[in-house]
């Protein structure tokens, strides 16, 4: 059951028919059955001719292995709903610029002590998601970097303690 907040917030928007929801969101009513049309026409065959959800076993995943292709479902039961999507790329969108060790920069100077890696950080990729996954070894690189840093720090720092 769809949380009535969201509703309630506009974020989803929900109508008892394709034209009550064309006129909600301020989109052509006639376009809209078309892409549905459409789109439906997909489901009967089993084949997403657009952007070919449920070529992967990947893709399959989760989808309902009670239809010819797992990812597609007919549009034709009220209530039917739309949800507003803002364009940006994956986790933050830029996050905290590290150097090469992982050190987290102010004006391009290290906060003493701060490490970011992974989604909470700028990506090594720049603003492009190759694909899932693709984070998880800039991060685990970074990572190792990071801790080899602190390690060194720490031993450095014992040393000036020692000789003092």
């Amino acid at each position: 059951m769809t949380p009535k907040e969201v509703i309630d917030s506009g974020f989803f928007i929900k109508a008892d028919s394709i034209e009550e929801l064309a006129e909600k969101c301020g989109i052509d009513e006639k376009g809209l059955k078309e892409t549905i049309a459409r789109f439906n026409e997909f489901v009967e065959k089993g084949k997403d001719e657009d952007f070919n959800r449920g070529d992967s076993a990947y893709d399959n995943y989760y989808g309902d292995p009670t239809y010819q292709n797992p990812n597609l479902g007919k549009i034709e039961k009220p209530p039917f709903y739309a949800v507003k999507i803002y364009p940006g790329d994956l986790g933050t969108k830029g996050g905290i610029v590290a150097d090469e060790y992982g050190r987290a920069l102010r004006d391009n100077k290290p906060i003493i002590g701060f490490y970011a890696t992974g989604n909470c950080s700028a990506s090594v990729m720049g603003r492009v998601y190759p694909g899932p996954g693709s984070t998880l070894g800039p991060s685990t690189v970074f990572g190792y970097i990071a801790a080899n840093h602190v390690k060194e720090v720490l031993a450095k720092q014992k040393e000036l303690v020692g000789e003092a």
